[in-house]
């Protein structure tokens, strides 16, 4: 009997180990990047980005027949398992609305456009990905190109005004069932350089060697302030346009950001705060959630 990843949402289809024997299938690729582990199980080596990034791949192809998937070279590689955890956790945060389509904003939607091809898949959802690279918002467009089955369920917009989040986002008039983020984590290049040293030295990695799996591109990765001041604003925004947003939710890696951030939502009187634990392996991960008056 295969075993279970560790504490995937009940719906998450990734929750057996990987049979690549149908991934190789969509990806022969995939197969120069498989090795033996001590025990003899075939597995991937995923300190290494190609293998990750062949992997994914293959997962969306294989399971939702998604073709010309790529990403911009040195972008953030997304994992399909976790972010489809994030897309199912929020699906059990909001009731859609009768008879309407459910609307999503993807804040930072990047080159992968992972998340608006996972929710529209799964639940039939209409995304808005909005996005400040340029470069990032037009490989998206290859992808979606080449699916076109998503041209009346998902829309990309660019930020034009980087210091902005929501504001220049959503229109006027317009609703969304709910906002979803993965926020950059860093507060510099320092930040992360600082990081990554730190935990290739626990892998007994050269301490000044920065390569790491974890890539991204600087817009990804890290913002002036770091995950909380970007999160702060995020929810200043959102206040800000309360009556067309019915749920907004976030990732927040640091777990000591959590206090502080629920501090500002008390503080405005905002209802129906939560705090949904994720993990994916070792990875753990939480979701802040608030409901806002457009709520329905």
């Amino acid at each position: 009997m295969e075993k279970k990843i560790k504490n995937l949402h009940p719906r998450n289809k990734f929750n057996q180990e990987y049979d690549f024997i149908p991934l190789i299938k969509r990806v022969p690729e995939l197969k120069k990047q498989l090795i033996k582990t001590p025990d003899d199980r075939t597995s991937l080596d995923f300190r290494d980005p190609k293998s990750v990034f062949l992997l994914n791949k293959a997962l969306l192809e294989s399971s939702y027949d998604l073709r010309g998937w790529e990403i911009l070279e040195n972008s953030l590689c997304p994992s399909i398992p976790g972010r489809l955890n994030y897309i199912h956790y929020l699906a059990d945060l909001f009731k859609a609305r009768p008879g309407k389509p459910v609307r999503v904003l993807d804040v930072g939607t990047g080159s992968s456009v992972i998340y608006p091809l996972l929710g529209a898949k799964e639940y039939g959802w209409h995304f808005v990905g909005s996005e400040v690279h340029k470069p990032s918002i037009q490989q998206a467009k290859n992808i979606l190109a080449k699916n076109p089955e998503f041209r009346q369920t998902i829309e990309l917009r660019e930020q034009k005004n980087p210091d902005l989040i929501l504001k220049g986002i959503i229109h006027a008039g317009e609703y969304f069932d709910a906002i979803m983020c993965n926020p950059p984590f860093y507060k510099s290049r320092e930040d992360y350089e600082k990081t990554v040293t730190k935990k290739n030295s626990k892998l007994h990695q050269t301490s000044e060697d920065l390569s790491t799996n974890f890539k991204g591109l600087d817009n990804e990765l890290w913002v002036a302030g770091g995950e909380k001041k970007f999160i702060s604003q995020l929810i200043y925004e959102s206040i800000e346009l309360k009556d067309q947003i019915g749920i907004c939710t976030t990732l927040v890696s640091n777990k000591e950001n959590i206090k502080p951030l629920r501090a500002i939502l008390e503080y405005h009187k905002i209802q129906d705060i939560k705090v949904t634990t994720m993990q994916q392996g070792n990875k753990i991960s939480r979701i802040l959630s608030w409901k806002l008056s457009g709520s329905k």
